[in-house]
């Protein structure tokens, strides 16, 4: 792997954990619901990992098709473009579930090359 995957991987690691820490923060989708700057915060973090997402070679993500690069890209521009229209059970699902699966990924990547 090089530094430039290197360094994604690690910015998309830092993001994936905020969303673990703010979702476990609300505890259920209710309160996630009704918690606008948990939301908001969840939303800025998955708009992140979107965007890093893009700035990874082909060839890398070609090689880990177990992860829904695409999916990935989507949820960041219905994030930027269409924020009022995201839907909240997603989001929440993406947090919950997603995401630990995501930060697995991530930590198998990274420590292959420690």
């Amino acid at each position: 792997m090089n530094e430039r995957t290197k360094t994604i991987l690690e910015h998309m690691l830092d993001d994936a954990r905020d969303i673990v820490a703010f979702s476990d923060d609300a505890g259920s989708f209710e309160s996630f619901r009704e918690n606008t700057m948990i939301y908001k915060a969840v939303v800025m973090s998955l708009l992140n990992i979107g965007e890093l997402s893009t700035h990874l070679s082909d060839e890398f993500t070609a090689s880990h098709p177990e992860i829904p690069w695409k999916h990935m890209t989507g949820m960041r521009n219905i994030a930027a473009h269409g924020y009022h229209n995201m839907n909240l059970n997603i989001v929440w699902d993406t947090a919950r579930t997603s995401i630990p699966d995501l930060l697995s990924f991530l930590h198998e990547q990274l420590d292959a090359t420690s």
